[in-house]
């Protein structure tokens, strides 16, 4: 004889059972104000009792699919068709808010839209001429969309979520909003606990300099086989942290890049080539991006990396004794902001669909999954603030510390350079700390290079004055 189902069995059975069904109302089998099959008939062809179907049906009747009519049936009610939406997203969604999972709970919630996923880039996405309905960009992306004119290409959405309202700004333009805020994070300072009760050194705070890092990487290095600090250098989330903590901007006159010569700009470039060029605390590794540094930390080769919140989702399932602090500072407490949003394509055929998935991201819901699930900072503000238990994730106790620092938040743009002279200023910036130009050589190459990238706002200031 065959014994009982297992209580696992059961659920898996009837799961089974209801969502056939399911797909039948929603692939038009079962026209609107029709019935379904009697429920006999329904648990013959199942397999299963009475009773358990109705439990099934009680799902259907929630979904609003059916209704029941007592004594008659279970009449179909919905008008909804099965809609498949393309989602394209870089693969670090998949760590940064467990994506799979949110999407999981999404289509138990809205079984009618399915979501397949692609990854890429969403400036490529925005040149397609078939692109994705929906798609996840961050807030660098977004600044270039808006310099090369393709903003346009994303249709204007209604702010939902209760989001912290700098977190839209980074994604507004001429008034419109074109991206949900979902997540965000402070670069941070993240740091090995146990190697520094091993060398009794005080645990950094927000009162730390860049001097105070260094002083202390050198107590926490030794041996060569350990160093006191590291983190990817050619990183777009990385870099910019020094030139922004400045306190200056690139200045611009008639479209021509001011020189740098004895600003404090070229002062906090010289800090950072200082800090790798020394082989005391920072290793020579050729990492290729911050995964691998990343890596040298939980495996205890590194006692501090620069890092975000999304990124120590890599530290999520892992036994290091770690937390975070404020990033060091050169004058006074700045740090980068790196935001991602969810935004919709002007030319979805499916926007009614896309709007419920990107609201769904955006929802109290979908915020409090990524916040139990992940490491990752909700764009919600009383989602990101309230205190959750995350069961199985190694997360910092100092988790909440990004609510303190938040008056020093930059982006990218605050340095008032267009997204193209980023990538010539980088270029010019690796060159000189790799010792291949000198200082001298420096000042000229940006002041010659990046003379004509004006950024996108500055151009849009001096339209507007002339107007007036």
């Amino acid at each position: 004889m065959k014994g009982r189902p297992t209580q696992r069995q059961f659920h898996e059975r009837l799961e089974e059972v209801v969502q056939t069904l399911r797909d039948e109302i929603l692939d038009g089998r079962y026209r609107v104000g029709s019935f379904l099959p009697s429920e006999s008939v329904l648990a013959e062809r199942f397999q299963i009792s009475n009773k358990s179907l109705r439990i099934g049906l009680v799902t259907l009747v929630k979904e609003g699919l059916i209704e029941k009519i007592p004594s008659v049936g279970n009449r179909v009610v919905t008008r909804r068709t099965r809609v498949t939406l393309t989602l394209m997203c870089p693969p670090s969604m998949l760590r940064d808010i467990n994506l799979r999972k949110l999407l999981d709970e999404f289509h138990a919630l809205h079984p009618w839209i399915r979501v397949d996923t692609i990854f890429g880039s969403a400036i490529n996405e925005c040149e397609k001429s078939n692109p994705a309905d929906v798609m996840v960009l961050n807030q660098l992306q977004f600044q270039e969309l808006v310099e090369t004119k393709q903003s346009d290409k994303l249709e204007p959405l209604r702010e939902t979520g209760s989001p912290y309202p700098f977190l839209t700004e980074a994604f507004t333009f001429k008034g419109l909003l074109y991206a949900q805020p979902i997540i965000f994070s402070p670069i941070v300072l993240c740091y090995n606990k146990d190697h520094f009760r091993e060398r009794n050194v005080p645990e950094p705070d927000g009162s730390w300099t860049w001097e105070h890092l260094i002083r202390a990487a050198t107590a926490l290095s030794g041996g060569g086989d350990r160093f006191g600090l590291c983190f990817h250098l050619p990183s777009e989330n990385r870099w910019p942290v020094f030139l922004l903590q400045s306190g200056e901007k690139f200045e611009w006159e008639e479209g021509n890049l001011k020189s740098i010569r004895d600003t404090r700009l070229l002062e906090s470039i010289k800090l950072c080539k200082r800090i790798i060029h020394n082989r005391d605390i920072f290793p020579l590794y050729l990492s290729e991006n911050s995964d691998d540094v990343q890596n040298l930390f939980a495996e205890g080769k590194v006692s501090m990396i620069m890092n975000n919140y999304m990124s120590m989702n890599e530290l999520a399932h892992t036994g290091i004794h770690y937390d975070v602090s404020a990033l060091p500072f050169i004058g006074e407490p700045r740090t980068l902001s790196v935001i991602c949003g969810i935004a919709i394509h002007k030319q979805s055929l499916k926007k009614e669909a896309a709007t419920v998935l990107a609201d769904y991201f955006a929802s109290v819901h979908g915020q409090e999954f990524i916040r139990k699930t992940t490491t990752s900072i909700p764009a919600c503000k009383r989602v990101a603030e309230a205190p959750y238990e995350m069961p199985g994730i190694n997360s910092p106790s100092r988790y909440g510390m990004f609510r303190d620092i938040l008056f020093s938040l930059r982006k990218h743009s605050d340095l008032n350079l267009s997204v193209v002279a980023f990538g010539q200023l980088i270029k010019h910036l690796k060159a000189y700390w790799s010792d291949l130009i000198q200082e001298e050589q420096l000042c000229d190459r940006l002041q010659q290079s990046l003379s004509g990238n004006t950024p996108a706002f500055t151009l849009q200031d001096e339209a507007a004055a002339i107007q007036k």
